[in-house]
């Protein structure tokens, strides 16, 4: 049975920006929280609209974040 789960995760950027997420969901994994997890990170790539970082001429950026998920996700799928 799914357990109701607040998370925060904090990271550090390399320009020393803070970024910070809240999370509140149901988790099949009480200590680790990786589901709750991949569901938010389901969520936030979901809400993403490409074309407004066309519409800003932001093409370039868009592509080196999708290259880095990329990256991310052969890394994990690797195990």
């Amino acid at each position: 049975m799914a357990e109701k789960t607040n998370l925060t995760l904090e990271s550090f950027g390399e320009d020393g920006v803070t970024l910070k997420v809240a999370v509140e969901g149901e988790s099949n994994m009480p200590f680790w929280n990786h589901d709750l997890k991949l569901d938010a990170v389901i969520a936030l790539l979901g809400s993403i609209d490409m074309k407004d970082f066309y519409e800003d001429n932001k093409h370039e950026e868009f592509n080196q974040y999708m290259n880095e998920i990329q990256e991310l996700l052969d890394a994990v799928k690797g195990f």
